[in-house]
């Protein structure tokens, strides 16, 4: 099974990364997450097993929220082989990175893998499939929210369809 951690949007966030989606699939095919798929990563941790989801619900329990908003203002261009991903991207915010930061420490000690790449606070919108998504004209909304606890998500294939299933909140 293949698990993260992520948070859930608030459903302004929601809607206006809909918006967005709406606005850049007249720009370009890709794929797109439904609705109840958008969040914020906090963690990658790839395949894992039930032990896994043991040790990590554990560490996200013993690890407090802070609070804090998460402000959205930005397009951000992730570059990859397959195309651009296109995110709506966070303002820095240090105390959700302290957090995040604690969370990788955690699982360091307790010997649970995780995806090593540097924190940056997204909701994915779009990866891309055919070349470079114009972006720069896009009027970007603001949007805040106060982030709940986190959850941790197995993500699935079922009928061809990405699910991303809650296995502890």
């Amino acid at each position: 099974m293949i698990l993260f951690s992520a948070i859930r949007l608030s459903e302004e966030a929601a809607d206006t990364a809909v918006r967005l989606q709406e606005i850049l699939r007249r720009r370009s095919a890709g794929n797109y997450p439904v609705k109840e798929n958008l969040h914020v990563t906090v963690q990658y941790y790839g395949k894992g097993t039930n032990a896994d989801i043991a040790r990590i619900s554990g560490i996200l329990q013993e690890i407090p929220m802070p609070d804090t908003r998460l402000q959205f203002d930005r397009l951000l261009r992730f570059g990859g082989t397959r195309g651009d991903q296109i995110v709506y991207g966070a303002a820095e915010n240090r105390a959700l990175q302290v957090w995040q930061n604690e969370l990788c420490e955690a699982c360091r000690r307790a010997g649970v893998r995780f995806d090593e790449k540097p924190f940056r606070p997204h909701i994915t919108l779009v990866r891309g499939k055919e070349g470079r998504i114009e972006i720069d004209d896009i009027d970007v909304p603001v949007v805040s929210f106060a982030p709940e606890s986190p959850v941790l998500f197995e993500s699935l294939q079922i009928k061809g369809q990405r699910v991303y299933r809650p296995v502890w909140e």
